[in-house]
């Protein structure tokens, strides 16, 4: 069998960060979240959000995390 490489493109990299707002009633129809561009969040938060991200990503393809695996050790 051959193996063909594909050059994969990287994950998006967004701009902002999105608040998640509680559900709200019809009557008070549709409302724009709050949002902050990357640079307003402190070093903490945005490295909270790249490990929910990393863990989620490992989490849908159903495989453990190398770089965690390696901690463990």
């Amino acid at each position: 069998m051959a193996d063909i490489k594909l050059k994969l493109k990287p994950f998006g990299t967004p701009n902002f960060v999105i608040a998640e707002l509680p559900p709200g009633t019809r009557q008070e129809g549709i409302q724009d979240p709050p949002k902050w561009a990357l640079s307003e969040l402190d070093a903490e938060t945005l490295a909270k959000l790249c490990d929910d991200f990393r863990a989620e990503v490992f989490r849908k393809a159903g495989k453990a995390d190398p770089v965690i695996d390696l901690d463990k050790r």
